[in-house]
């Protein structure tokens, strides 16, 4: 990088300053982060006689967000802009008691069925192309043998050729 460049850069990194909008949305990124939690979800751990139950959880959070402001004297606005979601599924739960700690998953009942479906939904697919693709060449194959029963002998000569002298 040209030093006049990397010059610049340095003398107008001070000057930067972070703007309203994009502020609200760093925040609103951190405040959704802490609140992705299994407790937020699922609640606190449950204690009764000796023993406890924690709920485990599995999160997903994704946030995006961007923003910019103008240098123009007459513009001088600012905005920004993002989304986001937050999904909590459940994972299972640990049981601390007298025996110990252990940990309880839930199965999801859909993940135990895609595999299944996937197989049977390639096969079917599978059986399904091959089947038409053999339609297809029989189709092609019988249409090719009635022109060539269809059409009249190639230079006049024949029966009707006779007829017509």
């Amino acid at each position: 990088m040209p030093e006049s460049v990397a010059r610049r850069i340095r003398e107008a990194a001070p000057s930067r300053r972070t703007s309203p909008a994009l502020s609200v949305l760093s925040e609103l990124v951190r405040n959704t982060g802490m609140a992705a939690r299994s407790a937020t979800v699922f609640g606190d751990p449950v204690s009764s006689g000796g023993s406890t139950v924690v709920p485990v959880a599995r999160i997903t959070s994704l946030t995006s967000m961007g923003g910019g402001s103008s240098r123009l004297l007459a513009a001088g606005g600012d905005g920004a802009g993002g989304g986001g979601f937050v999904r909590a599924r459940p994972a299972g739960f640990i049981v601390l008691d007298d025996a110990g700690v252990r940990f309880q998953g839930i199965r999801q009942p859909v993940t135990m069925l895609v595999l299944p479906l996937a197989v049977i939904a390639g096969f079917t697919a599978a059986r399904i192309v091959g089947v038409s693709l053999r339609e297809a060449r029989r189709r092609r194959h019988l249409s090719a043998r009635c022109k060539v029963a269809v059409e009249p002998p190639a230079g006049g000569s024949g029966p009707e050729a006779e007829q017509h002298a």
